[in-house]
């Protein structure tokens, strides 16, 4: 379900409906024809937003050894916090991606407050669609289906010895090169770091 959708309140009937009114407003040209298409094909987030805890994003920057010249990618990045960390502290750059508009105004304004905010990209986009080539390291904070629907793009797009993390959930059969039991908000949990071997996965 689109979020426009949600927020109207539309089921299946009216999804096809505002799909079909976003398709004449396209066709019709102008730039309010574009911009509600562009709200309408907006789908909602893979998972819902939590934050990660302040404690383990100075662990992912360990065991990810992040590091002054890193490309880092936060699929999902919330309000930024991993990104600005690595940024920051490690003189890595960085880049944020989130379908959630809010989450990238929120993220935006985080950099801008830490200083750091010529160091960073903002992409409101579908991760699924976001070119993650330049990556040295990508972060996740996902669920366990969405972790593998994108593992085939992992694979795929980045280059030969790029960093992987994960925290909480794994890869399904890749295993992960190392593992780190980390003090989360509801208890212990796992970070988990692959390094991409060679392209695969087509």
């Amino acid at each position: 379900m689109t979020l426009f959708a949600q927020r109207l309140g539309l089921g299946r009937i009216g999804r096809g409906l505002l799909i079909v009114l976003a398709l004449c407003a396209l066709a019709a040209g102008g730039d309010a024809g574009q911009a509600f298409a562009q709200v309408a094909a907006a789908r909602a987030p893979d998972v819902p937003y939590e934050p990660t805890p302040h404690n383990v994003v100075a662990q992912m920057l360990q065991l990810g050894q992040v590091r002054n010249g890193d490309v880092v990618y936060d699929l999902g990045c919330g309000d930024g916090r991993i990104v600005i960390a690595a940024v920051k502290k490690k003189g890595a750059r960085g880049v944020c991606v989130d379908i959630d508009p809010e989450r990238i105004r929120e993220a935006r304004a985080n950099a801008a407050a830490a200083g750091v905010l010529e160091r960073i990209r903002f992409l409101d986009q579908d991760l699924f669609a976001t070119d993650i080539g330049e990556a040295t390291l990508v972060v996740l904070f996902l669920w366990p289906e969405v972790n593998l629907k994108l593992r085939p793009k992992l694979w795929r797009e980045l280059r030969r010895g790029t960093r992987v993390m994960s925290y909480v959930h794994d890869m399904g059969e890749w295993k992960p090169q190392q593992a780190m039991t980390v003090q989360g908000r509801l208890g212990e949990r796992q970070l988990y770091l692959w390094t991409i071997a060679a392209p695969r996965g087509r």
